[in-house]
């Protein structure tokens, strides 16, 4: 290596931690036995499994350390960045790799052999192997037990057109000022680049790091030329496909077949527009199908909201809701979302489970708070559609009325036509698993995670598969939504007579015999110590779900919202539902004028 490199290695070895200690002689022979080596973005430095005789300290660029997942694919555990060192556990504990690691854009590395290292360490004894190893072991135990890595927009982005579509004049534009609104920015065209730059040279990357290195968020316009769009793609952290909703080839393009591989899902998203907001939404699917994109947003080219909103994402300042699940308790949600609405807290992103399913699917769908209101009473106080029982058999309660006032109410609608990115949890007891809704009927999506066990009848979907309430195993789906965007998320969980224990004068003795439960029906009469119902059991079992919830979702929302609701009510008590809504509306108000991370998620 030169004297130059030398210099320039020596710096970016003094940058890591591990290295950052050593006497500047140790540093110097390291620096010394180093050699460079270029990385396309894409590429594979290291593969599980292989020998671990090699250490590699990032130069430029950025990394992705990956692990295989359950489902039989991977997931991202670690990003690596200029200065960090990749693969050191492995080497220096021995071995074989025990993860992937690719290049996230086009990256260079100093390398250094086993051979180079034990040369180092047997003239600077400081450095021992023993000790390193030893270090390296125990970090190894932490990493394999590591999370996937949370949601987190990358610096440098790509926009190119999807299809053989073009992008609107004066969209990135418009685009990267709604974004200057929360950073620095800079929108790159190829007109931007230094002269005589090789667009398919290892400079190109460099010239990158160097526009990243001004903090700003970069922007990397496609343009026409074939050789700039697969150097932004090589180089960006994410890619945003922006195509036209109708009209315009859905087809993969030739560009296409080059960019989004080079890309995890998770870095892939997919922007639909259309010339006007009032214009319908519909056939997103034939974008999505081929895509394999983590998130997709609609934007009207007359709304400027819906362009702050896609800015929001590219931030990671994009505000989610997260809606509990607890019945008519759930009348709740409408009042916050209303209070958020009115005190300029925008909203990008719905999920919830079962009554939050339901509240945030109407929402996501662009009905307002009091429409959302109007049609959950007319629901199920106007048709009963919870009040109609039959044979115990699959169910309490018929679902028919249930189903067909859903059917006409959220229709048919394919989740990924709503304005809003949304999501429902139900729970599969076929897989015994969680089951996020993200495409798909809406009125099916809101009807399986309300499936309250033994209530109403499962859903089963066209595949077999059997679905109750999401409540049963994720009550407050923060986790869901931490893993699909980055940004604050205010959290809405249900729980009645908080603090309260339940009592009752009834003891077991108390249990009616089927004759006496016929008799008193027929009468109409009621016990002196009455036994908990079904319902009520149901009822206090599905709080129960949220209320333990509520623990969790203090350490992982950003502002944890329980409204008040009155003493007493229960899962089926949809009366209570105006007032409700209201007391959560005024407690929400309230909160927002009280509590800075409320008050910070407002639109600028």
């Amino acid at each position: 290596m030169s004297a130059a490199g030398g210099r320039q290695a020596g710096e970016v070895l003094a940058q890591v931690e591990a290295f950052a200690g050593l006497p500047e002689a140790a540093r110097a022979a390291l620096a010394a036995s180093a050699h460079l080596v270029s990385v396309r973005g894409g590429e594979l430095l290291v593969r599980r499994g292989e020998e671990a005789d090699t250490l590699y300290i990032v130069a430029t660029g950025r990394f992705h350390v990956l692990i295989a997942a359950a489902d039989a694919g991977e997931r991202v555990v670690a990003e690596i960045e200029a200065g960090e060192p990749v693969g050191e556990l492995a080497f220096f504990a021995g071995g074989t790799r025990t993860a992937d690691v690719r290049a996230a854009r086009d990256s260079t590395v100093y390398a250094l052999t086993r051979e180079s290292w034990r040369a180092v360490t047997d003239s600077h004894r400081e450095v021992a192997d023993a000790i390193l190893a030893e270090i390296a072991r125990r970090l190894a135990r932490t990493t394999a037990q590591s999370a996937a890595l949370a949601a987190k927009p990358g610096r440098v982005v790509a926009l190119l057109p999807a299809g053989a579509s073009a992008i609107p004049d004066g969209l990135p534009q418009r685009l990267a000022a709604e974004l200057a609104r929360y950073e620095a920015v800079r929108l790159i065209v190829p007109a931007d680049a230094p002269a005589g730059l090789d667009f398919a040279g290892e400079a190109f990357g460099g010239w990158i790091a160097q526009l990243e290195a001004s903090g700003a968020r970069i922007l990397l316009l496609g343009g026409a030329d074939e050789a700039w769009n697969r150097a932004i793609a090589r180089n960006a952290d994410d890619l945003l496909l922006i195509a036209p909703l109708a009209g315009g080839e859905a087809a993969l393009s030739p560009l296409e077949d080059y960019a989004p591989p080079r890309f995890r899902p998770d870095d892939r998203t997919l922007v639909l527009w259309r010339e006007r907001e009032n214009a319908a939404i519909s056939g997103s699917g034939r974008w999505l199908d081929a895509r394999g994109v983590k998130l997709h947003h609609h934007i009207a080219l007359d709304a400027p909201a819906s362009l702050a909103r896609v800015a929001r994402f590219i931030a990671g300042r994009a505000n989610g809701v997260v809606l509990a699940g607890g019945g008519a308790l759930g009348c709740a949600h409408i009042g916050v979302m209303q209070a958020l609405i009115e005190e300029g807290v925008p909203i990008d992103f719905y999920g919830g489970t079962s009554a939050g399913a339901a509240m945030a699917g109407a929402l996501a769908k662009g009905l307002t708070a009091q429409e959302t209101l109007v049609q959950l009473q007319e629901m199920f106080i106007t048709q009963r559609a919870m009040r109609r029982v039959t044979i115990p058999v699959h169910s309490l309660l018929d679902p028919r009325v249930f189903d067909a006032q859903l059917r006409m109410r959220y229709g048919e609608t394919d989740i990924a036509d709503l304005p809003f990115n949304y999501f429902a949890v139900s729970t599969n007891l076929s897989t015994n698993r969680v089951h996020v809704h993200r495409r798909g009927a809406l009125w099916e999506a809101v009807r399986a995670s309300g499936s309250l066990p033994t209530i109403l009848p499962p859903f089963v979907t066209p595949e077999g598969d059997v679905l109750i309430d999401g409540g049963v195993l994720d009550n407050v789906p923060v986790e869901i939504m931490r893993a699909a965007k980055a940004g604050p998320n205010v959290v809405v969980a249900l729980h009645a007579n908080a603090g309260a224990a339940w009592r009752i004068e009834a003891r077991y003795g108390d249990v009616r015999t089927p004759w006496e439960l016929f008799r008193d029906l027929v009468l109409r009469r009621k016990p002196a110590r009455p036994f908990p119902s079904l319902v009520e059991i149901m009822s206090r079992a599905m709080v129960v779900g949220s209320e333990a919830g509520v623990g969790g979702a203090l350490a992982k929302a950003d502002a944890l919202l329980i409204p008040p609701i009155p003493e007493g009510m229960q899962i089926l008590d949809w009366h209570l539902g105006a007032s409700v809504a209201e007391a959560a509306r005024q407690h929400t108000i309230a909160a927002i004028a009280a509590r800075p991370e409320l008050a910070a998620m407002k639109a600028r």
